[in-house]
């Protein structure tokens, strides 16, 4: 009975976390929740997948709602229409053929990559506004596959795209990377529901639920902090995160 409380208390603590790290950088919940489901509890990849994609694709909905007003629309929709369906098709066609393996390890590859990419981005000019529609495309592309083969809603990766190649602000880039998230994983989850994976309604309620408290935390935090420290923040969560999933895949 201890061991079952314990197992369910470090549950709720992890499932928390990934709703804070979705309030504090726009995305990076799945990049807790996905290798924690796997490597910790042992679900197949495209159980945690779906997991992932109805718990954080509800909160990020919501989420969005509430931010309608102050969303940068033109990126979100520019993105979505290329990620939108690249995540179905990667879902739908490369998971069910890319083993667990591989698919942990390409994204424990990409969440390094962009984590020096931002490292190397903290010391440019906050100004630099500059529109680059084809790093735009291309981020927009590559985040859709990681979605649909992983379960990753893909906002860890689209935030830094927003800023590097849209010139938002790290604020503004995360109220919109959630909208994304949003959009892409309703793509991703019609392709793997559609392949007849399924989960445990009462885990996924628990876990919905306190994905949203944590959430709800990580908004208070985010406001008391400053752009830069964000930024600083964002980075080290992507070293660990993907350092991590590369050394156990």
């Amino acid at each position: 009975m201890v061991l079952i409380t314990n197992a369910i208390v470090f549950n709720a603590i992890v499932f928390a976390c990934v709703g804070i790290a979705l309030a504090l950088f726009g995305g990076g919940g799945a990049m807790i929740l996905i290798p924690y489901l796997k490597q910790g509890l042992g679900f197949p990849v495209d159980q945690a997948a779906l997991l992932s994609l109805i718990t954080i694709g509800t909160n990020t909905g919501i989420q969005t709602v509430h931010d309608r007003r102050i969303i940068a629309w033109k990126p979100v929709l520019l993105f979505s229409l290329v990620s939108f369906p690249i995540a179905s098709l990667s879902g739908q066609f490369l998971a069910p053929i890319t083993s667990d393996t591989l698919r942990m390890m390409l994204f424990g590859i990409f969440t390094l990559s962009v984590a020096l990419m931002m490292l190397f981005r903290k010391n440019k000019e906050a100004a630099d506004t500059t529109i680059n529609l084809a790093g735009l495309g291309f981020a927009a592309i590559t985040t859709g596959i990681i979605c649909g083969l992983v379960g990753v809603g893909g906002g860890i990766f689209i935030t830094p795209a927003l800023i590097m190649f849209y010139g938002l602000s790290i604020k503004e880039a995360i109220r919109s990377s959630l909208a994304i998230v949003a959009l892409q994983s309703v793509a991703a989850l019609g392709a793997y529901l559609n392949r007849g994976v399924s989960i445990d309604p009462s885990f996924l309620i628990l876990t919905m639920a306190t994905i949203a408290i944590g959430f709800s935390v990580g908004k208070r935090i985010k406001q008391g902090l400053p752009d830069q420290k964000l930024k600083q923040w964002f980075s080290v969560f992507l070293l660990v995160v993907g350092t991590w999933v590369l050394i156990r895949p």
